[in-house]
């Protein structure tokens, strides 16, 4: 396979479903031959898992569409949500699409530009409260070399700035991409802060808050524990493209064999 085309466009959600709605069907219509979207269900509750079967299952059997579906329950974090999707490609080159963005094809040739180079990537309008700012591409060997987002930050907030400080810590800042040609699906704050039960305070500060912290202790960290984030990841039972498995840390995948009822006794 060329592998200016291997690219997997690494999706999560967790109960935006109404957001999808609108841009799962128009990215997948615009992806090239050996693309991808890898999209992670993050134990949504809201008929998620449902709708992707009833309206993509002939995408997922043929590869278009990489489907993870969270069984174990899990508290939203975006860091490990978005590791997860990462992990699960084989690609050369992964690229965070948050699944309220868009995808043309003029963004795909800027894309492919930064992976000809095999230099990570950038791709943002310049307005920090746009939803555009989580759209970073890089070769997934410098993925795994980061050791991804990191999974001990805050639920939300900051893990983006995190990683291109990290990037550039590493001598691999991004190249900056022309904006994106179309507008993200738009949340309020208290749409941000729903998956973290937050819902008794104030959405706008409470937001803030988590951004301010969780950059005083990625700058902490940067600072006197260098740019890697080692020693594995979470671990999941979920469903890949319908087939139960276990996700471990290592990126390892076990097949389940057993009834799952005595996998949750284990």
């Amino acid at each position: 396979m060329n592998a200016l085309q291997a690219v997997s466009f690494c999706v999560t959600c967790h109960n935006r479903l109404w957001q999808l709605k609108q841009t799962l069907h128009h990215n997948l219509r615009v992806l090239e031959e050996g693309m991808e979207i890898i999209l992670v269900d993050y134990h949504s509750t809201d008929g998620l898992s449902a709708w992707v079967w009833d309206h993509f299952a002939d995408q997922i059997e043929g590869g278009k569409l990489v489907f993870f579906q969270v069984l174990n329950e899990v508290s939203w974090s975006a860091p490990i949500a978005k590791n997860l999707a990462h992990r699960l490609s084989g690609k050369d080159y992964l690229f965070n699409l948050d699944g309220d963005n868009f995808i043309t094809s003029d963004d795909i040739k800027a894309i492919k530009r930064a992976m000809a180079e095999r230099q990570p990537c950038h791709q943002w309008s310049g307005d920090r409260k746009d939803g555009s700012f989580g759209r970073i591409g890089l070769p997934r060997r410098l993925f795994a070399k980061l050791g991804g987002y990191d999974e001990c930050l805050l639920p939300m907030g900051s893990q983006d700035f995190d990683l291109l400080w990290r990037l550039e810590a590493v001598k691999r800042a991004a190249v900056r991409l022309p904006p994106p040609q179309l507008t993200a699906v738009q949340n309020q704050h208290h749409h941000k802060i729903a998956a973290v039960n937050a819902r008794q305070v104030d959405p706008k500060q409470y937001y803030l808050h988590m951004i301010k912290s969780n950059r005083a202790v990625a700058s902490f960290k940067l600072n006197h524990m260098g740019p890697l984030r080692l020693g594995g990841y979470a671990t999941f039972r979920g469903l890949l493209n319908g087939r139960e498995i276990i996700f471990d840390g290592l990126n390892n995948r076990h097949k389940i064999t057993q009834p799952r009822e005595s996998v949750d006794a284990t």
